[in-house]
């Protein structure tokens, strides 16, 4: 049952890396580097703030199966345009320092953003009690409905209506959140039940206390992956930031592996109280996840300079320098996924909020020394570094609270013998 929801949700992602790819192809021959930079930097601000309205939603998982569904919605969603409010405020006082909110913020994209959170926010929190109710297949629809209206818009914008610069990104994201929106909420309705007594309404603090945890982790997990963003426009123009940002959406296209894995771990952690079985679940997936991410990286890795020049254009040559930097770092979210998600699912998030801290406590020292000195090589190097610290620090945690001996890191009989029954099982049902 869970290598089928598995492959499900790695078969969804699958699509989407490919639908990421030939979105890249398009953004980086119609737009060129610059504004595919600049582009970089609008989906950047949108989710640094995205992740703080996800301080109420992502909690949905958690407690979906165990709170009132309309209470937890309602929460939520007061949360974000509180969020929403707030960020508006703060856009309003940057504009009184010009050089500070335009290095953060592109020129005339402040209000954008702040539209886009609300709706992806919005978005998410169907996604979110979707995921926690279990309902895979209906969360893998919608997630691919989300990433086939970013395609099938952003190639509108280029070829239909002839827009090539950064608002034909930002036009195919408003197609890719509203719409999803709409056909969630008709997913969900019917959950958002305010008469149903069988379960605890939801509280404010609960949900704040449980998603604060797992948020600040991601800002700082976050912040991690995309402080380079900031100080590579800084030292070498949006540009080089452009392909940085090409070079690393190509990589993440491989984080999906651990992704996708991760999240059926979250949802049968979730609705599960037996922590031996979180336990062997998680350090399955782990093997499972980081063999498969470290082929897939090793793969890309060897395709010559000169594919990538002719696929994205010579303005992209030095992609594959930056997936190789960041080849080391790729490994390690594939780890960092599992142990994170077995930390939020088993209730205990604080875990994953340390791991981040540790790696950012390297991450700021390595971009501001690194990317001056080796540009986007030391970019990629200052993040790989950053990530591998997180999980040394997220295993050390795992195997004390688990009691767990590194041998069982290993690949075994048993890992073997589980796969092949659950593949057997998996053909069985076609």
């Amino acid at each position: 049952m869970i290598l089928r929801k598995i492959i499900g949700t790695s078969g969804v992602r699958i699509l989407n890396a490919i639908s990421s790819l030939i979105l890249l192809w398009m953004a980086t021959n119609a737009l060129g580097s610059e504004a595919w930079g600049l582009a970089g930097l609008i989906l950047l601000d949108i989710s640094l703030i995205l992740l703080i309205t996800d301080m109420a939603g992502n909690a949905l998982i958690y407690y979906s199966p165990r709170r009132n569904p309309y209470s937890l919605y309602r929460i939520a969603t007061g949360w974000s345009f509180l969020v929403v409010l707030l960020t508006g405020l703060t856009f309003y006082i940057l504009h009184f320092f010009p050089t500070l909110y335009h290095l953060i913020i592109p020129e005339g994209y402040g209000l954008h953003i702040l539209l886009l959170v609300l709706l992806n926010s919005q978005h998410g929190f169907n996604m979110y009690l979707l995921l926690g109710k279990e309902k895979i297949k209906a969360f893998n629809s919608l997630f691919t409905l989300q990433f086939s209206l970013m395609l099938i818009s952003m190639a509108l914008f280029i070829y239909g209506f002839k827009i090539t610069d950064e608002r034909a990104f930002v036009g195919a994201l408003y197609c890719s959140y509203a719409i999803p929106l709409i056909v969630g909420f008709l997913l969900v309705h019917k959950a958002l039940d305010q008469k149903d007594a069988s379960k605890p309404a939801a509280s404010v603090k609960e949900l704040l206390n449980f998603g604060s945890m797992t948020q600040l982790s991601s800002i700082a997990h976050m912040l991690n992956k995309r402080l380079s963003f900031y100080v590579i426009r800084q030292f070498t123009g949006l540009s080089a930031l452009g392909v940085y940002n090409s070079g690393a959406q190509l990589t993440e296209g491989l984080r999906l592996i651990g992704q996708s894995i991760a999240l059926v771990q979250i949802s049968s952690l979730s609705n599960s109280e037996n922590r031996y079985y979180a336990k062997i679940l998680s350090l399955q997936l782990l093997k499972f996840s980081v063999v498969l991410t470290a082929i897939a990286i090793a793969i890309i890795a060897l395709i010559p300079t000169i594919v990538f020049e002719t696929v994205f254009s010579k303005d992209f040559g030095e992609i594959r320098i930056v997936i190789i930097s960041l080849s080391p770092g790729v490994v390690a979210l594939a780890a960092n996924a599992i142990f994170s998600h077995y930390f939020s699912g088993t209730g205990r998030p604080k875990y994953n909020l340390y791991a981040s801290l540790v790696g950012l406590s390297v991450t700021f020292p390595a971009v501001f020394f690194l990317i001056p000195a080796y540009g986007l090589v030391g970019a990629g190097a200052g993040a790989s570094l950053a990530y591998t610290a997180a999980v040394v620090y997220q295993w050390t945690v795992f195997k004390k609270m688990t009691n767990t001996r590194t041998y069982e890191l290993l690949i075994n009989k048993e890992d073997i013998r589980v796969a092949k029954a659950a593949i057997k099982s998996l053909k069985g049902k076609r």
